[in-house]
């Protein structure tokens, strides 16, 4: 059983010694990865950063960009309400203009109108006392 015992302990030994042996294959794969991603992730980093300054300059180049726009809509509204201000103006003038030259002649007309009526009338009486 003594034998036993030693055959056990040196199989588990060895074992042991395998897995060791096999974890530190795989601790150094493992490293050698880590590795090659911070390499990459160096490269990409190095790579990412004129990018992202640029992005920075662009970014900026279009808030001007978009308050120059702004800037430009918002004279483009006051121009067009000054414009409708002045359309409202000229109409509200033409429609005065219309009334006064207007009243005159429809006064004119009226009286014209009743004087003719009043013609016809005293004619129609002359017409009708000749008959």
């Amino acid at each position: 059983m003594d034998e036993f015992i030693k055959i056990a302990q040196a199989i588990a030994l060895l074992s042991a010694s395998a897995l060791c042996l096999y974890l530190i294959v795989v601790l150094v794969r493992l490293n050698s990865l880590l590795e090659s991603l911070q390499r990459d992730l160096s490269d990409l980093s190095r790579a990412v950063r004129p990018v992202l300054e640029n992005l920075v300059v662009i970014t900026g180049t279009i808030k001007g960009i978009s308050a120059r726009v702004n800037e430009q809509v918002e004279m483009f509204h006051g121009m067009f309400s000054s414009v409708q201000r002045i359309v409202e103006n000229v109409v509200r003038f033409e429609e005065r203009v219309q009334q006064r030259l207007e009243e005159p002649f429809f006064r004119v007309a009226s009286v014209f109108g009743r004087l003719v009526g009043r013609l016809m009338s005293l004619v129609g009486l002359s017409s009708e006392r000749a008959h």
